[in-house]
């Protein structure tokens, strides 16, 4: 299926270019920083995968048999949502690369420092979020070309229910990784469901539904399938974060070991260490100036307590409960082995 994804992105940039030059002839206000902000917005959406969008468009062609306009409007949507959530989370997670580049906040950061400016790194975030913010205004106006009005409602409150979700997903997030206790597995499994499956994967599959116009009972099914797809997705994130290099990822190795991320790996790795190795690990978690050394102490520990079998077995029962959902899904056997492949792209993915 990623094949298929990827075979998508080309006619999601041409839409995403045509978008921005629409909103730049015609632009909300006359002012240096709308023009600067909405180029550089640009620029960060398209380096993106384009792969949620392009979950729209297939979830679409599943349904009714092809992507249409409306297809493509929506996926601008779940791009530029997915723009303005990353650009924020950067600036909570404190990271400074992204997609192998500066992240938006670092890079205001550094505009700051050329003008001199004192507290650069206030001034960095506080843009960032503005960014954010204007990130997800674009998205409504995307979302308001719909041309199917019978379904616009519902297309709206879908993405404003699931703006909503992810904005939980993300303080459960920030102050679970801010509190020394180690959270059950339950928490950190509703969190990867909020923060991640929800408008990752559940998104993009119901606003192809949605404009497909099947019924509650499907929506409700791809939704379902598209949860367990996130969370397998957001596993195997946590995975390579930690094992793989920073070329590979495009993001510094470890971050999620400095930021004290209260993953699954941390949370088994935890409750399964003796107590020396506990304490090891209470000194290395959340210490911004670790070393590969360190990281390489918590890999060490996973394989000493084996951690990685066990979330290989959590992944295999996600993954057989989706490849369940997905056989009862009303569509052509075509669509499901594309999705079961989609399970192992997941389980299998290295970036």
């Amino acid at each position: 299926m990623i094949s298929v994804l990827k075979g998508l992105k080309d006619q999601i940039v041409s839409e995403i270019n045509s978008f921005f030059r629409d909103i730049r002839s015609v632009p909300m206000i006359d002012d240096f920083w709308f023009y600067e902000s909405l180029d550089r917005l640009h620029e960060f959406v398209l380096s993106g995968k384009m792969l949620r969008g392009a979950m729209v468009l297939f979830s679409e062609k599943m349904f009714s048999g092809n992507y249409s306009k409306d297809g493509l409007r929506c996926a601008i949507t779940v791009e530029l949502l997915q723009s303005g959530l990353l650009i924020h989370d950067d600036i909570m997670d404190e990271d400074t690369q992204r997609r192998g580049k500066d992240t938006i906040f670092y890079q205001y950061k550094k505009l700051a420092d050329k003008e001199s400016a004192s507290n650069s790194h206030h001034i960095g975030e506080s843009m960032g979020i503005c960014a954010g913010n204007f990130a997800f205004s674009l998205a409504f106006l995307s979302l308001a070309n719909i041309s199917k009005k019978n379904v616009m409602n519902k297309l709206i409150l879908k993405f404003g229910e699931e703006m909503a979700i992810v904005g939980i997903g993300q303080m459960k997030d920030v102050i679970t990784s801010g509190v020394k206790r180690v959270p059950t597995e339950e928490e950190v499994l509703s969190i990867y469901k909020y923060k991640t499956a929800r408008y990752s994967f559940s998104l993009p599959f119901s606003l192809g539904a949605i404009i497909s116009e099947v019924n509650s009972d499907t929506i409700k099914m791809i939704e379902e399938i598209g949860e367990y797809l996130g969370v397998i997705f957001q596993i195997q994130d946590d995975k390579i974060g930690l094992v793989e290099d920073s070329k590979v990822t495009g993001k510094p190795r470890g971050s999620d070991i400095k930021e004290n991320k209260k993953t699954i790996f941390y949370v088994k790795l935890m409750n399964k260490s003796n107590d020396e190795d506990k304490k090891k690990l209470i000194g290395i978690f959340g210490n911004p100036d670790i070393s590969d050394n360190d990281i390489n102490t918590v890999i060490d520990l996973c394989y000493k307590y084996n951690i990685f079998d066990d979330v290989n077995r959590l992944l295999e029962k996600y993954s057989e409960i989706a490849r369940e959902k997905i056989s009862y899904l009303p569509v052509s056997r075509e669509y499901k082995d594309h999705l079961f492949e989609f399970i192992d792209y997941n389980l299998t993915r290295d970036r």
